[in-house]
């Protein structure tokens, strides 16, 4: 890469696109959790028909299924899965992807390509994938997006100040 220092625009592809697994929205979440294990995976992006329809994280399954009492045999993934899905192509700059995984509180956006007329599923992009490779990266982004919070809890206190 380039030398450090300069400002360096880093796309989601110079990083990581990982495989991913998907899984049909009609499968039990039991099916879903052995096919997470197996794959030694924490997310599994939900198809419809061959659509991005959601995504099952094993959050989703520990805060949905389990501490609900749901029978994982008996509840489907789509009753569970997280929507909408957001998405991203992989030629967008990271910067983007991390921002709105803080935003959204996410850790995983799925990578969609254009092809024809529909998006084809080419990656997925974690969160700790880019804590790991780009720690640098991630900390400096953290360090603008507080400092964003924090001016706007500041101007927000001074206006209201200001108008009386």
């Amino acid at each position: 890469m380039g030398k450090s220092g300069g400002s360096m625009k880093l796309l989601i592809e110079d990083v990581t696109i990982r495989k991913v697994e998907t899984i049909d929205s009609e499968t039990s979440v039991r099916e879903a959790t052995e096919h997470m294990i197996s794959r030694s995976t924490s997310c599994l992006i939900v198809l419809t028909g061959g659509e991005i329809s959601g995504i099952l994280t094993t959050c989703d399954v520990v805060s949905r299924v389990v501490a609900k009492g749901l029978d994982p045999e008996s509840t489907r993934v789509v009753d569970v899965m997280s929507k909408p899905v957001i998405m991203m192509r992989p030629d967008a700059p990271l910067e983007e992807a991390i921002k709105i995984m803080l935003q959204h509180k996410i850790k995983k956006i799925p990578l969609v390509t254009s092809h024809a007329y529909e998006d084809r599923l080419v990656g997925l992009l974690s969160l700790s994938d880019i804590i790991e490779r780009h720690s640098e990266i991630f900390s400096k982004l953290w360090e603008e997006a507080l400092m964003i919070t924090t001016v706007i809890a500041e101007k927000g206190e001074f206006v209201v100040v200001a108008t009386q």
